[in-house]
C-alpha cells in the first residue's frame, strides 16, 4: 500500500481550496470596496462648495438654486477568477482542474440566480445521443447543425431542465473550387456555395421618405410605374408608414409582382418598426440559426446590397426573458449568423458590419415579455432611417427605369434601386472539396425525401443534392455540408457543435452523453453568496468544475490564472434627509454678542 497516491484521494473542493481562490476574490472584493469609499468621500467634499454664497448668484449658494451633490455608487459590477491547477505525479499523468467562478451584483432580479449552473454538451459527428434526467434525444442524418439545434431545443426548456440551451459551430477555413472555374451560376464563397435561380428576374428598392398631400381631382397622388401596363397611383395617407402599406398593396393588385414592406414585420403593435431596414430575420428562443424564411429573404437582400454597392449594418437582438448579458452574446450571434449568410450569398463582408442591440429596444415592456418580433436581426441601410420596399418580379419584369426614378439620389418617395438579370443557367459541374480536392458532381435533379420536396432544376434541388453527395463521403475528403436553404454551407469534418446549458434552479439535474455527443463541462456546483435585503443587491456566484485525473507516481504542482473586475458606475442624487439636515443648519439664526460696556 506504500506505493498508493494520495492524490487519488484528494476531492475537487480540496485542491480547489488549497489553492487560495478565497484570496483572488477577498482581494478582488475589497477593491471594489474601497473605489466605494473614495467616492463617497469625495462627494462629501463637494458639500462646502454647495452651500458657500457667490457673489455672481446674487449671494445665493448653489444649494438654494436647487443644486446638491452628486454620489456616485457602483450598481453592478462582475468578478470573474479564472484558474488551471495542473498536478502531475511522474511524466505522463495528471490531475487538472478547471474552475471558473462568476460574480454577480445586481438590482431588481436581473442577475443570475444564486443557483445558477452551466454545463456543456459537444456534438463532433452523428449519430449522438444526450440524456438529462432520464430522457433521451437522438440526433442521426448527416447536418450536425440541425441535430445540434435539435438537442438544444429539447434541453431547453419547457420540455428541458435547463433555461437556457444556445448551439454555435466554431468553423474552420475548407478548401473548395468550382468546376468550371469560370461558371457563373453557383457562387462560391469562402465556407459556402450559393445557387440562384436560373430564369431571368428583376429586383427593385422602393424607399418612402414622406406621404403626398391629401388627393384632389387634380393630385390624385404618386404614380408608380413598374413596367407596360403595370401602372399604380397611391394617395396620400395619415402617415408614411400607412402609405407604404398602400403602396405595396396597390403593387401587388397589379399582378406580375411581389412586393413588401420591411420593417412592417405584422402590421400590429407587437411587431416593432424598423427604419431603415432592408431586411428582417425572426429566430427561435435561444437560438442563433436561421429560419426557412429567413433564408430566402437575405437572398433577396443580399442581391439587392450587391448589385446596389450598398453599405448596411446588421444589428441583432434578443427578448427580454433573459439577462442582459446573456441577450448582448445572443443578440451578437443572430448579427454574425445573418452576416455569414449575406456573405455566402456574394455580398462582400467589407460591405457589412455587424452590431448587437441586446433586450435594449424593448426596455418598455416587462422583464420576461415572450415576443416572436424581439428575436430578430435587421439588415439596415447604413445612416438611413427611411421605409424600404422591397420589389421582385413574379412573371414581370421592371422595366429599364421604373418610375418615380431616384437612383440618381435624388429627394423623395421612388425607386433607389432597379437591376434586371437575365437567364443564367447552372454552369458549374462540380465542387472540388478539401485538401484532396475530390470531385463532387453538381445535380439539380428533383428531390423528394421526406419534407425536403424541391422541383428539379430549382436552386434549393440543387443545394440539396449537393450537400447530400458532399457529406455521402466526407470521411474521404475531410468536409462536411449543411443546407440552408440555396446555399450550402461547407465546414470541416472535424468542426463541432458547441452546445451552452444554463441552469437557474437548484434541481438536481442528470446529464450523460453518448455516441458522437460527449459531456465536455459537467454541470457547475453552487456557492451561494449573501443573501440580498432591499437595500443591498443581490450576490450571485456560478461555478463552474472540470475534472481530469491520470494515475502517476512524481507529484509537481502549477497554478496558472487571472482575474478581471467589470463595474458600472451611476450618479444618483444626495438622500434627501441629508439635505434638509444641511439646510436647516443653514438657516439657524445666530444671536449677536451683547455690546461691550462704555466708559
Amino acid at each position: 500500500m506504500a506505493d498508493e497516491n494520495p492524490i487519488e484521494r484528494l476531492r475537487p473542493g480540496q485542491i480547489l481550496a488549497d489553492s487560495a481562490v478565497t484570496d483572488y476574490i477577498k482581494a478582488m472584493g475589497i477593491a471594489i470596496a474601497e473605489a466605494q469609499m473614495q467616492l463617497d468621500i469625495n462627494s462629501l467634499r463637494q458639500v462646502g462648495e454647495y452651500v458657500q454664497p457667490r457673489e455672481g448668484l446674487g449671494g445665493k449658494s448653489l444649494l438654494e438654486l436647487g443644486l446638491s451633490p452628486p454620489f456616485y455608487h457602483y450598481q453592478h459590477a462582475d468578478l470573474t477568477v479564472s484558474m488551471q491547477i495542473v498536478m502531475k505525479i511522474g511524466e505522463q499523468s495528471a490531475f487538472g482542474i478547471g474552475a471558473k467562478l462568476d460574480f454577480g451584483f445586481g438590482q431588481g432580479g436581473r442577475t443570475a440566480a444564486a443557483n445558477a449552473r452551466e454545463a456543456q454538451i459537444t456534438l463532433r459527428s452523428l449519430p449522438g445521443s444526450v440524456t438529462a434526467n432520464g430522457r433521451q434525444t437522438d440526433a442521426t442524418g448527416s447536418d450536425l447543425e440541425a441535430a445540434g439545434e435539435q438537442i438544444a431545443t429539447a434541453l431547453r426548456a419547457p420540455t428541458g431542465p435547463f433555461e437556457r440551451a444556445t448551439p454555435r459551430t466554431n468553423r474552420r477555413p475548407v478548401r473548395a473550387s468550382l468546376e468550371p472555374a469560370a461558371a457563373r451560376n453557383p457562387v462560391l464563397t469562402p465556407g459556402a456555395v450559393a445557387f440562384f435561380p436560373s430564369d431571368e428576374s428583376s429586383t427593385g428598392i422602393i424607399r418612402i421618405t414622406q406621404t403626398p398631400p391629401p388627393p384632389t381631382p387634380q393630385a390624385p397622388g404618386e404614380v408608380f410605374q413598374l413596367a407596360s401596363g403595370k401602372e399604380t397611383t397611391v394617395p396620400g395617407q395619415a402617415n408614411r408608414t400607412l402609405y407604404a402599406r398602400q403602396v405595396v398593396t396597390q403593387i401587388n393588385a397589379l399582378g406580375g409582382f411581389r412586393a413588401r414592406l420591411v420593417n412592417d414585420a405584422g402590421g400590429n403593435s407587437a411587431s416593432p418598426d424598423a427604419p431603415g431596414a432592408l431586411g428582417i430575420a425572426l429566430f427561435d428562443t435561444g437560438s442563433s440559426r436561421l429560419r426557412r424564411a429567413a433564408l430566402d429573404e437575405l437572398q433577396l437582400v443580399a442581391r439587392s446590397i450587391r448589385d446596389g454597392n450598398l453599405s448596411v449594418v446588421v444589428t441583432g437582438y434578443g427578448d427580454t426573458r433573459n439577462t442582459d448579458e446573456f441577450n448582448r452574446n445572443l443578440g451578437q450571434q443572430r448579427a454574425d449568423a445573418v452576416k455569414q449568410q449575406l456573405v455566402a450569398n456574394g455580398v462582400d463582408s467589407a460591405r457589412i458590419r455587424t452590431a448587437t442591440g441586446g433586450e435594449e429596444r424593448w426596455r418598455g415592456t416587462p422583464d420576461g415579455t415572450d415576443n416572436q418580433q424581439f428575436r430578430r436581426a435587421e439588415v439596415t441601410l447604413d445612416g438611413s432611417s427611411d421605409l424600404f420596399i422591397m420589389v421582385e418580379s413574379n412573371g414581370t419584369q421592371l422595366q429599364t427605369t421604373p418610375l418615380p426614378d431616384r437612383t440618381n439620389g435624388s429627394a423623395g418617395n421612388g425607386f433607389i434601386l432597379a437591376r434586371r438579370f437575365a437567364a443564367q443557367p447552372v454552369d458549374g459541374t462540380a465542387l472540388r472539396v478539401g485538401e484532396s480536392q475530390t470531385s463532387v458532381a453538381i445535380s439539380g435533379a428533383a428531390v423528394n425525401a421526406g419534407e425536403a420536396n424541391h422541383p428539379a432544376s430549382s436552386p434549393e434541388a440543387f443545394a440539396f443534392n449537393l450537400t447530400r453527395d458532399i457529406n455521402a463521403n466526407s470521411t474521404t475528403h475531410r468536409v462536411r455540408a449543411t443546407q440552408q436553404g440555396r446555399v450550402v454551407m461547407l465546414s470541416n469534418a472535424e468542426d463541432a457543435v458547441i452546445i451552452d446549458l444554463v441552469s437557474l434552479s437548484a434541481n438536481e439535474i442528470t446529464l450523460t452523453a453518448s455516441g458522437g455527443a460527449s459531456v465536455t463541462r459537467p454541470i457547475g456546483t453552487i456557492t451561494p453568496g449573501p443573501t440580498a435585503s432591499q437595500e443591498r443587491p443581490n450576490v450571485s456566484v456560478a461555478v463552474g468544475l472540470s475534472v481530469d485525473y491520470r494515475k502517476a507516481r512524481q507529484f509537481e504542482q502549477s497554478v496558472n490564472g487571472n482575474s478581471s473586475i467589470s463595474a458600472r458606475l451611476v450618479a444618483v442624487p444626495a438622500p434627501v434627509e441629508f439635505l434638509d439636515e444641511i439646510k436647516q443648519y443653514l438657516s439657524r439664526e445666530v444671536t449677536p454678542a451683547p455690546p461691550a460696556p462704555q466708559g
